[in-house]
């Protein structure tokens, strides 16, 4: 049996992928960012900055998770169509996270003062609790 070399499937025709290698500053650096951003949340958790908090804390996770994912994962150095889509899904992560915290609203009024008040309600109908059984040994 002969093994004819023009039966192979061409080789791909895209270009090979382009290395990029960063020095060990730019990581140290990134790091130190990142732990710069951390302690300052951390201190910021302990500031009473009232609705203002959650609104620092997402900046602040938010800025960590763009630098982690520019330097560590190397979107810094991909295409334009990789970073766009890595935009769009986080987009519509919003976007649907959003429809969710809409439809929690609709439903406040009964979720916090009292904590459903019907359980409470029925529990108070249905007496004292029963003993807890003795362990057997």
């Amino acid at each position: 049996m002969s093994h004819d070399i023009s039966a192979r499937p061409a080789p791909h025709t895209l270009e090979p992928a382009k290395s990029h290698v960063m020095s060990a500053r730019t990581l140290v650096g990134v790091w130190v960012f990142l732990c710069a951003m951390a302690l300052l949340n951390a201190v910021l958790g302990g500031v009473n900055m009232g609705s203002a908090a959650v609104l620092v804390a997402l900046v602040i996770a938010s800025t960590m998770a763009v630098v982690s994912g520019l330097y560590f994962m190397h979107l810094r150095y991909e295409s334009f169509f990789i970073v766009l889509v890595l935009l769009l899904t986080l987009i519509f992560i919003t976007l649907f996270i959003s429809f969710s915290l809409t439809d929690t609203q609709a439903y406040k009024a009964q979720l916090i003062p009292g904590e459903a008040p019907g359980m409470v309600k029925a529990l108070r109908q249905a007496g004292p609790a029963p003993a807890p059984l003795a362990r057997h040994r």
